[in-house]
């Protein structure tokens, strides 16, 4: 008798294999197959190669349903096909990542468990695994519907589960893989000195806010690069503290790897001081520049922003000197009339 289960168990195996034959070397735990009671399904972010952009802290949701599919036929192995049973599993398990994960730990796992589901008879109990789009600004979810198939074979007078199945499509057996991806913004700030006064050599006071999120926690660093005549330098700023820098005519800071849907504030500290009137526009991706209140909380979004802080000074003629001068212009102008009248006078 217990020849008779091993061989049946085996058979169910080799179905599940796809292999025809068991001549052939079998081992359960290859691709999309699995020996026992644990489904596993990883999760991972294949475009997500830079140590420097910081990974959103976000707890992903996966769930497991009783399938609908192919129900009451039979597959291969003989056995029936049946909508999975529920009770005794848990539906739902969450993988976490946080701020300080980089791409070299950027693969988890989560584990569906089906040792305490009360099976009623020996058959393939199908199930359907997705990821939970919950719409997070900026990342990119998983839509793919896996499908899983529980073998269920009698043991010591129990039901339980043999093997576990899992396909993508049709009976392509793979190992249960979502992938996601999460996009990043620009910010970049410009400094631009003008007018016939303006000192295009002196440098300005600038201070920046990233402001943390439920996603970005304060104390994580933002890559940042200050772009002048000499050159690029690389830089940091951390979420939740400010970050002050200096900027002269025409140089920048830039934010190319900014997180989505974070709040900055850009502020030149001595604006409008030593006769220069400070404006600032807000450009979003080259489109049209609208006017920018310095220090004014600004969401991030896909779109880049370009930030142009401009200062003017034109001369101001001082008021009371074109006044104090009149008198000795009206001299001036008499006395060389004065010579000039004498001198014709000679002459004639």
């Amino acid at each position: 008798m217990k020849k008779q289960k091993l061989l049946f168990a085996t058979a169910i195996l080799l179905t599940a294999l796809g292999t025809g034959s068991m001549s052939q070397n079998v081992k359960a735990e290859t691709a999309g197959v699995t020996d026992g009671a644990k489904l596993i399904v990883t999760k991972t972010f294949p475009d997500y190669v830079d140590s420097s952009i910081l990974m959103p802290k976000l707890n992903y949701k996966f769930q497991i349903t009783a399938g609908d599919t192919g129900i009451g036929m039979k597959d291969k192995s003989g056995l029936e096909i049946i909508s999975g049973v529920t009770a005794g599993l848990t539906t739902e398990q969450t993988i976490a990542y946080d701020n300080s994960v980089k791409p070299s730990n950027k693969s988890k796992t989560a584990t569906f468990d089906f040792s305490k589901v009360s099976f009623p008879n020996v058959g393939v109990y199908r199930y359907n695994v997705i990821e939970v789009d919950e719409h997070v600004e900026g990342i990119t979810y998983d839509t793919k519907k896996w499908t899983v198939d529980v073998y269920v074979v009698e043991e010591g007078g129990k039901f339980i589960p043999k093997y576990i199945v899992s396909t993508e499509s049709g009976t392509d057996k793979k190992s249960i893989l979502f992938n996601n991806s999460f996009k990043t913004t620009s910010l970049k700030v410009q400094k631009k000195v003008t007018g016939i006064a303006g000192d295009k050599k002196q440098a300005f006071k600038f201070k920046l806010l990233l402001v943390g999120n439920d996603y970005f926690v304060d104390g994580q660093e933002v890559a940042l690069t200050k772009i002048t005549t000499g050159g690029k330098e690389s830089l940091s700023a951390i979420i939740g503290q400010e970050y002050t820098f200096e900027l002269k005519d025409n140089e920048q800071v830039l934010l190319d790897k900014l997180p989505v849907g974070i709040t900055y504030k850009i502020d030149e500290i001595d604006k409008n001081k030593d006769n220069y009137k400070t404006q600032a526009t807000l450009t979003k991706d080259g489109g049209k520049s609208v006017d920018y209140t310095l220090n004014a909380d600004k969401k991030t979004d896909f779109t880049a922003d370009t930030i142009v802080v401009t200062n003017t000074r034109d001369i101001q003629v001082p008021t009371g000197v074109v006044g104090t001068l009149a008198p000795f212009v009206a001299l001036s102008i008499v006395a060389i009339g004065g010579v000039l009248y004498i001198t014709k006078r000679k002459k004639a």
